[in-house]
């Protein structure tokens, strides 16, 4: 059956489903077009992942067009099913997977847009002259970060051809689970700090254990975690971790942690160490729970946290300024209290999901007035007016009351 011609249409296409940032986000934005009434279907070209049972429960139609080492397979397919879905728009969550998508998104005339996850640089160093291709074939790309936006741009990127759309957290779901049971046991005569991600080079978790060490010279009640799923460091992480006397309770290593908001409950501020980043989501949900946060400067960590404020901003390689940080933290529960409560506020402003329809269709808007594609505008203006999309986020009563009640939490 072909879909209505009187509904805006558009296609996701992402080839990774697994419990990350980058992933939870193509989910808020899949959700939130559905809530919206948009006609959608999800292209996953992966081999399956936690999020694409997540999308099935929300209500949207998830295809699997995987062909393990079958690139001309997969772009034949996915060509197939855009053509016979005839999306509007074909929305492209990670760069990477323009690939295969820019090039079906031409085929059947779509807006076809792009998303770029890490600091730009990272996308433009690992596709190479595959990139630039990538680039001419999309009709705009969006980036979760402002960083990432002036990477691109003085590479040659065009600054009509980029839009910035910031991360976003769900704050009911988030307090929902921060109070459920965590399976691993912190010290409870401990000030806590967490250190949370991948465990890879670029999230550079030796400066957290530099600086650890420093600080525990001086107040030995501090303690640390580390959690996320090793990717190859853990074994050289460790190993530092030893020879610094950092061993448990000093700092332990917690593996992959799939509830995040308990675990951050349960501690006293989040520290986040990383070379570059695009827009770290451990920071909106250290701020969520109330934590002050100490970061480098990495992506556009040092604009959300505000230096001061919400938690404190240290060059990368100052790993003084970083031990510093947190003996003030660690004594001072009062600052801790005041840097965590307007954290909390700058998150329900700033960055609530609720406020993610009606932002992504004014980004949608914006790229078609400047593509000139009328088809686009028009179901855009339809979208609107049947919708009635205003208000807190574009949700109507009903559409949430939908939401509600096929929603499954999130990780």
């Amino acid at each position: 059956m072909k879909p209505s011609s009187h509904h805006l249409r558009v296609a996701m296409v992402g080839s990774s489903l697994t419990r990350g940032g980058a992933e939870k986000q193509a989910v808020y934005m899949a959700r939130a077009l559905f809530e919206a009434g948009v006609i959608m279907r999800f292209y996953y070209l992966g081999g399956g992942g936690h999020y694409e049972t997540v999308l099935r429960e929300i209500g949207v139609p998830v295809r699997q067009i995987h062909i393990p080492n079958k690139p001309w397979k997969i772009l034949a397919k996915l060509v197939g099913a855009l053509r016979r879905l005839r999306p509007h728009i074909v929305l492209v969550h990670q760069f990477g997977d323009l690939r295969y998508a820019a090039i079906a998104g031409r085929f059947c005339n779509a807006l076809t847009l792009g998303g770029v996850r890490s600091d730009g640089w990272y996308e433009l160093r690992t596709h190479g002259c595959l990139s630039r291709f990538m680039l001419r074939l999309t009709h705009g790309l969006i980036s979760n970060s402002q960083h990432a936006r002036q990477t691109l741009e003085s590479q040659g990127v065009l600054a009509e051809k980029l839009e910035v759309l910031p991360n976003v957290i769900d704050l009911r779901d988030f307090d929902a689970r921060r109070d459920l049971p965590l399976p691993v046991s912190l010290p409870s005569d401990r000030v806590v700090a967490a250190a949370v991600g991948s465990l890879q080079p670029c999230k550079r978790f030796d400066r957290f254990l530099e600086a650890m060490a420093l600080a525990r010279r001086v107040e030995p009640a501090l303690a640390g975690v580390i959690a996320g799923r090793d990717l190859g460091a853990k074994a050289a992480l460790q190993a530092k971790a030893d020879a610094l006397g950092l061993g448990p309770p000093n700092v332990s290593f917690l593996g992959e942690c799939h509830n995040v908001p308990a675990l951050l409950a349960r501690t006293a501020m989040l520290v986040l160490t990383s070379e570059y980043e695009g827009f770290p989501n451990v920071i909106l949900e250290a701020m969520a729970a109330r934590l002050p946060v100490i970061t480098t400067p990495a992506g556009d960590a040092g604009l959300v946290v505000q230096h001061g404020r919400t938690g404190y901003v240290v060059e990368a390689d100052n790993i003084q300024g970083m031990a510093d940080a947190l003996i003030g933290l660690m004594r001072s529960p009062e600052t801790r209290t005041t840097f965590g409560e307007a954290g909390r506020q700058r998150v329900e402003q700033e960055y609530d999901c609720a406020t993610l329809p009606d932002r992504l269709l004014a980004v949608f808007e914006r790229f078609a007035r400047q593509t000139r594609k009328v088809s686009v505008l028009r179901e855009l203006d339809a979208q609107r007016r049947t919708h009635e999309l205003k208000g807190e986020g574009g949700r109507n009563s009903a559409l949430i009351g939908m939401a509600r009640s096929t929603l499954q939490p999130f990780s």
